[in-house]
């Protein structure tokens, strides 16, 4: 017959159990640095100008006209702006690589 595989968990090479992968709360605080927070911070920031910026603006852009609330209209236009930083950056980088 076959044996029954074991309850307890090993590593690879088959030695030692596995450490646990708990942790308690006291640790995960220790882990806490400051880009976590200025991350936290700035999705705080982020609600909050959302939330005081809901009114609607009229845009005017090639013949059309929009009416959008002032928090997306400056969403969309960080975003095309850094899709079109991006762009620059690897065209400049592709020119600079073919010399």
């Amino acid at each position: 017959m076959s044996e029954t595989p074991s309850s307890i968990p090993f590593d690879q090479q088959g030695d030692e159990p596995s450490p646990s992968r708990h942790r308690s709360f006291i640790q995960l605080l220790r882990e806490i640095n400051a880009r976590m927070v200025l991350g936290v911070l700035a999705g705080l920031a982020l609600i909050i100008f959302i939330a005081q910026n809901t009114h609607d603006t009229q845009v005017h852009f090639l013949g059309w006209d929009w009416y959008l609330p002032v928090f997306l209209l400056l969403l969309i236009t960080i975003g095309l702006t850094m899709v079109c930083t991006d762009i620059i950056r690897w065209y400049v980088g592709r020119r600079r690589n073919r010399s």
